[in-house]
């Protein structure tokens, strides 16, 4: 986790950056607007759209989930998870509804400032309980001294997430959406401080984790152990605090989340294919009619979805969204990209992912990271091959100069 979010602070600041100022010039507002732009292809356009559409509904089954059993384990099973995943569609829909992107960007500073200190706080508070972080890493290596030494056959998969995490959560629709709306072209270049910074909180997570070790030795649902220890440990005032804290990490995702898909779906999908001529009041009806339709698909597919399936969903998803990275790069820096490379290359990398999936035991960030290598090489097979897109590249050529040369 530290690792991935000082990679993205990284792709944020020199990618974003390229990205917002294109969009400041050309007026870009979905990321279809990108691609159809440079590219010279609605075709293209319409499938990064679809791409973003499809795997990104999986990803809120995560946020949905976590609400869920944390409400769950909080009631002692007095509101079952099914329940509780309702209620967590509900308080988003209304907010959303109500207050669209500015409620979302209120509430993402408030639950960005709740997420940092309940994590550390109740890092170092369960630590206490377990009697202290010296203690509790003595008592662990006296009972097993390789429990916190990586298993060598995981090492593949985790250096795999190192990749897809960050960039299907760049490619996601909420940071498209973000890099458009930055106001000042310096915050790209602080925001690897500030996402290195704010990996700080990390460290609560490894407390909490060792701590539970020793306080909950035989606890078998391990997913469901800081909500546990909580309970145990904390107190009438502690322990409420800390749960709010830990629902506005689920909150804070999902919110994004919706309304990004949203305003997607609204702009790329209603306005160009099904009512080109709806007025402005029209579309924010569609837009938040289609907050709703969105959250209700999420809520479905987390009653039909396995709650040990859950995490690789959301990696499936991100693999999906990472794909996009490689015609993104190949508009910014590429001068042999075409329509033609973008749109084979997605589509093999989707295919592979999915084979790869289904056919053998990999993880899914490791299937993720073979589909966009794939991706890679039928898109950079397609540009030198293929006859050079002239309006493409001319777009490329001077995209990039004008990078270089207005502030």
């Amino acid at each position: 986790a530290f690792a991935w979010n000082i990679l993205f602070g990284v792709l944020f600041m020199v990618i974003g950056k390229r990205i917002w100022k294109y969009g400041r010039l050309y007026g870009y507002v979905t990321p279809s607007d990108f691609f159809n732009d440079i590219y010279q292809s609605k075709a293209l356009g319409i499938f990064v759209t679809l791409i973003m559409l499809i795997f990104t509904i999986p990803y809120l089954q995560i946020q949905l989930s976590g609400g869920a059993y944390l409400i769950e384990i909080a009631t002692g099973r007095l509101i079952p998870w099914r329940v509780s995943g309702l209620l967590f569609y509900l308080i988003i829909v209304i907010y959303l509804w109500s207050g669209g992107i500015r409620a979302v960007a209120l509430t993402d500073i408030f639950y960005g400032v709740l997420i940092f200190i309940t994590m550390l706080g109740i890092g170092f508070y369960l630590s206490s309980k377990a009697g202290g972080v010296e203690k509790i890493f003595t008592d662990i290596i006296e009972m097993d001294a390789n429990r916190n030494i990586m298993d060598p056959t995981d090492i593949l998969s985790w250096l795999s997430m190192f990749v897809i995490v960050p960039l299907g959560a760049l490619m996601g629709p909420p940071i498209w959406l973000r890099m458009y709306s930055v106001g000042n072209k310096k915050t790209f270049d602080i925001m690897p401080f500030l996402l290195s910074f704010a990996a700080i909180m990390y460290l609560g997570s490894i407390l909490s984790g060792n701590a539970g070790i020793l306080l909950a030795p035989d606890l078998k649902h391990t997913d469901a152990i800081l909500p546990t220890l909580l309970i145990e440990h904390g107190g009438a005032i502690i322990t409420p605090l800390f749960f709010c804290g830990i629902a506005s990490a689920s909150l804070s995702t999902a919110n994004s989340q919706i309304h990004a898909i949203s305003a997607i779906y609204t702009v790329d999908v209603h306005r160009n294919f099904i009512n080109k001529k709806a007025s402005e009041k029209k579309i924010v009806d569609v837009a938040k009619r289609s907050v709703v339709i969105i959250s209700a698909i999420a809520y479905i597919l987390l009653l039909l979805n396995p709650g040990e399936f859950i995490m690789k969903t959301g990696m499936l998803a991100m693999s999906g969204t990472a794909q996009i990275t490689i015609p993104t790069l190949g508009a910014l820096i590429w001068k042999k990209s075409n329509h033609k490379a973008a749109f084979w290359g997605l589509a093999s990398g989707l295919i592979a992912l999915t084979v790869l999936c289904f056919v053998t035991d990999w993880d899914i960030s490791c299937c993720g990271v073979v589909s966009l290598i794939i991706n890679l090489i039928v898109f950079l097979l397609i540009g030198l091959v293929s006859k050079t897109d002239v309006k493409t590249r001319e777009k490329i050529v001077l995209y990039q100069s004008e990078y270089g040369t207005k502030k």
